[in-house]
């Protein structure tokens, strides 16, 4: 699966050596350098933004607010000490789409392939647009074929790219915040997991087995809540949604052993894993806790998309 996100974020550059990134979601904005030599954090940024300056969509502007985000990244950069002029940039989850399917068979003309696939996935989103960029990978299984699916709309992708082209920027990796997740675990663990990716507005889910994609699963919350009042009601919808998750995983892959990892860019953490501990048999480990990097948990857990972009 690793080639998979590799072809992916090459899908748009052809990525050479990257030490800054910057994650971009519509409650924060943090970006993260490296040393040249060791390829370890030597600085990094995390700055809360004022609401509605990026609204995330797959079919409409991202960046509602230019002047302000503008003044933001000249901030980042002089704190992040940028080397160079080419980033990696992490974009929102929600402007983004990812699939799992199962097919019986696949033509061996890539063309073909494509079409089948973008076939399948109009019968989920109806109204496909006809401009959507798709990078997927294939599993042989004894069944048949697993696809994972990652849609994109290019007109979105080069939104984000213009505007840092303005700021002297070169986006030389653009991907969304599980692609940058699942880089990172690739290199951390050995071992299949089930990623609760969680933010303000939306989470996501996605179960892995030996590096594969198994089942992605996105979703927001409902926007007219208001944030401290909505965080029981936000954290018994992930719990249902991983519910619902794990009652598919156990009857389509007959498998109950993996480990649970959880990010969580919301507040009140600590209520979703109490709540999730409560409800299940498993542990849940924060991702932060996880990964060998010399940062405090929050921090760990805010950069963690942008890392596995650059290390």
């Amino acid at each position: 699966m690793k080639q998979f996100w590799d072809r992916f974020t090459k899908y748009f550059s052809d990525s050479p050596k990257i030490f800054t990134g910057f994650y971009l979601s519509p409650h924060y904005f943090c970006g993260a350098s490296l040393s040249t030599k060791e390829r370890k954090i030597s600085d990094y940024y995390i700055k809360t933004l004022p609401q509605g300056i990026v609204r995330p969509s797959l079919n409409e502007k991202n960046i509602v607010e230019e002047e302000i985000l503008k003044q933001e990244f000249l901030k980042a950069l002089k704190k992040v000490n940028a080397r160079g002029k080419n980033i990696a940039l992490v974009f929102p989850e929600l402007s983004q789409k990812t699939f799992t399917f199962s097919l019986d068979s696949l033509p061996h003309s890539p063309r073909e392939r494509e079409q089948i696939i973008r076939f399948r996935i109009k019968k989920k989103m109806p109204f496909l647009p006809e401009d959507v960029r798709i990078s997927y990978d294939l599993v042989s299984k004894e069944s048949g074929i697993r696809a994972a699916v990652i849609l994109t709309r290019k007109y979105i992708v080069q939104e984000y790219e213009e505007f840092l082209g303005r700021l002297g920027l070169k986006v030389r990796a653009v991907v969304p915040p599980s692609v940058g997740l699942v880089n990172l675990l690739n290199l951390e663990l050995d071992e299949d997991y089930f990623l609760l990716n969680v933010e303000q507005d939306d989470f996501s889910l996605s179960v892995h087995f030996n590096s594969e994609l198994v089942l992605y699963r996105q979703k927001r919350f409902n926007l007219g809540m208001e944030a401290q009042a909505a965080i029981k009601d936000k954290v018994k919808d992930v719990i249902q949604e991983v519910e619902n998750t794990l009652n598919l995983i156990e009857g389509s892959e007959k498998k109950k052993d993996f480990r649970f990892l959880v990010r969580c860019g919301m507040n009140n953490t600590e209520d979703l894993i109490k709540e999730a501990s409560q409800r299940f048999s498993f542990s849940f480990d924060r991702i932060g806790s996880v990964l060998k990097v010399d940062l405090n948990l929050k921090q760990a857990e805010k950069l963690s998309p942008i890392l596995g972009m650059l290390t």
